[in-house]
């Protein structure tokens, strides 16, 4: 850890010590940004790591220490010390993720608790029943990457007189050059293990604080003291009582805008400051997670803009239905309520481009040249309502044949299909395609071949105005969509993994995880996962998301991981 001092030249063992934080923490500058993976990769790989298996339990708790935390935190992290919960946790997955988690934990307590301190055996006999990790941003005094980040611990103190016998007494000993100082009638003890300053000390005397450097705990004082805190955040307040939870496993806070902007530095597409700006607009994000009886990890996440945003959020939830126009068999699927308004705002700039980068002028440019047709001109206009992605295999039992299949519900169908006959003519003009149209079940199909007519896509149309595009084993693909007869919603795992207290969405996201690692293990079109992040997710047995807006200006996820037993 490294907090706001002056540059220093790190010794040989201190870069060897340092190390595996400083990968965690370039990770999680990659993960800030709200999606599936990233708030899974925070717990699981993050807040998990700093959990503690030792605790109390307790009730309803606020969203951390908000009073203590400055307002420019960058982000926040407080985790339960309930020794149940993370048990039942430790449980789940596979045998080699539990292994690869108790590792973690390992690690990362000899990564922090130097000097040859324990968490059992010198924090748990005093601390409360939750304990808070966040960041401050970086500053010249501490450098300008993520990994510079002052740190700051605050661990509630259960009892004071067993805190400074067996922490501070332990790390402010003579032989680690401890001085003491006042800042603001607070006395704080700073001292050095292994070339870095550290300082600790009891504000209100409910709370011990641990910082790397000394100028992340006065920032702390300062804000007990009465400037701004996090809970001084426009909405913060309002926001967070909308997830709130009794026993949580976790709460996470994210300030957006300082996450976007290093979000933004570090991205490979560049992004216009008018397009950063509107992402800023997105003043929040807070995530509370609970361990439920069915051994699922619920997230249930908000965001929220900032009181002076220029683009209030449209209360418009009526993406519901495409699930069942799905086959059960369903690897993957991700709906939406509208796509032409998804496609204007990839193109005028969201923070969705942080996450799955997009460029609709590059794909519009592409579509000219290999078609021959604007896009924009021809598909986006009649592109108006819900619609969905899915990758669905040919066969039950062969993952290994698989196609993509595009969903799209529309409000002028003669348009639709008007614009399918012009791609078929460019294709078999242009491509030399093979254009054929069969019937499923009285349904009109237009497969597209190549020579000597293997099929590659095909199209049509269901019923409430619905059409379909597909790509890879086209055939038995179309014959499961037309002829529907048992569909995704109706999946007892989607049904598990969607379930969710929001009574409408604007959006879905479901993947039958172990399905598909071995699609992309085996397939050359997906990218392949790294081996310590498979052995994690060959523990989950699905996801699923379940989005919808709540207000002008909050958006709500409720996001279930569902564990192997």
């Amino acid at each position: 850890m490294r907090g706001q001092q002056q540059p220093r030249k790190r010794t040989k063992a201190n870069s060897s010590r340092l190390s595996p934080q400083r990968r965690r923490q370039n990770h999680k500058s990659r993960s800030l940004a709200i999606t599936v993976g990233g708030a899974l990769l925070l717990i699981v790989g993050g807040a998990i790591a700093f959990a503690l298996l030792q605790g109390r339990s307790g009730g309803r708790k606020a969203f951390g220490p908000t009073a203590l935390l400055p307002q420019d935190t960058l982000l926040s992290v407080t985790v339960s010390t309930n020794i149940g919960q993370w048990k039942a946790l430790t449980k789940l997955g596979t045998e080699q993720s539990q292994k690869n988690l108790q590792t973690n934990l390992q690690d990362i307590e000899k990564t922090v608790l130097t000097q040859g301190l324990s968490y059992e055996e010198n924090i748990a006999p005093w601390v409360g029943d939750q304990i808070t990790m966040a960041f401050l941003p970086p500053t010249a005094e501490s450098g300008p990457e993520f990994e510079d980040q002052a740190t700051i611990w605050i661990l509630p103190v259960r009892n004071s007189g067993r805190a400074k016998k067996l922490f501070i007494e332990k790390l402010a000993t003579s032989g680690n050059q401890a001085q003491s100082r006042t800042y603001q009638d607070v006395e704080i003890q700073e001292f050095q293990l292994e070339d870095q300053q550290y300082a600790i000390a009891t504000p209100d005397k409910r709370n011990l604080v641990f910082t790397a450097a000394g100028a992340p705990i006065d920032q702390v004082i300062d804000t007990l003291k009465g400037k701004p805190s996090i809970s001084a955040t426009p909405r913060f307040t309002e926001a967070i009582s909308e997830i709130g939870a009794s026993s949580p496993l976790a709460q996470i806070y994210i300030n957006m805008p300082l996450a976007t902007a290093q979000l933004a530095a570090g991205s490979n597409q560049p992004i216009s400051e008018a397009s950063l700006a509107r992402i800023q607009e997105v003043r929040g994000l807070g995530s509370t997670v609970t361990l439920d009886a069915d051994d699922t990890l619920n997230f249930k996440t908000i965001t929220w803009l900032d009181p002076e945003a220029k683009y209030p959020l449209v209360v418009k939830n009526d993406a519901a239905g495409m699930a069942k126009r799905l086959p059960a068999n369903t690897l993957m699927m991700a709906s939406g309520g509208n796509f032409q308004e998804l496609w204007q705002a990839y193109a005028k700039g969201t923070s969705a481009k942080l996450i799955v980068p997009f460029n609709p002028k590059s794909w519009t440019d592409s579509f000219v040249e290999l078609t021959g047709i604007d896009f924009n001109t021809t598909f986006i206009p009649w592109l108006d309502r819900k619609f969905a992605g899915a990758i669905v295999p040919a066969q039950d039992n062969n993952d290994q044949n698989i196609g993509l299949v595009a969903l799209a519900q529309t409000s002028d169908s003669t348009a639709a299909l008007q614009a399918f006959k012009q791609l078929d003519d460019a294709v078999r003009e242009q491509r030399d395609f093979q254009i054929a149209e069969s019937k499923i079940d009285k349904s009109s199909v237009i497969t597209w071949k190549v020579p000597p007519g293997l099929p590659i896509a095909s199209h049509g149309s269901l019923s409430d105005k619905t059409m379909f595009f597909t790509i890879g084993a086209p055939v038995p693909i179309a014959k499961q969509l037309v002829e529907s007869q048992s569909s995704l919603n109706q999946a007892e795992l989607f049904k598990d993994a969607t379930q969710s207290s929001l009574k409408s969405h604007n959006g879905q996201f479901f993947v039958h995880v172990p399905r598909m690692l071995k699609v992309m293990d085996t397939n050359p079109l997906f990218p392949k996962i790294a081996p310590g992040t498979q052995e994690y997710a060959q523990g989950i047995e699905a996801i699923g998301m379940t989005t919808a807006i709540s207000s002008p200006w909050s958006a709500r996820y409720d996001i279930r991981v569902k564990l192997k037993n």
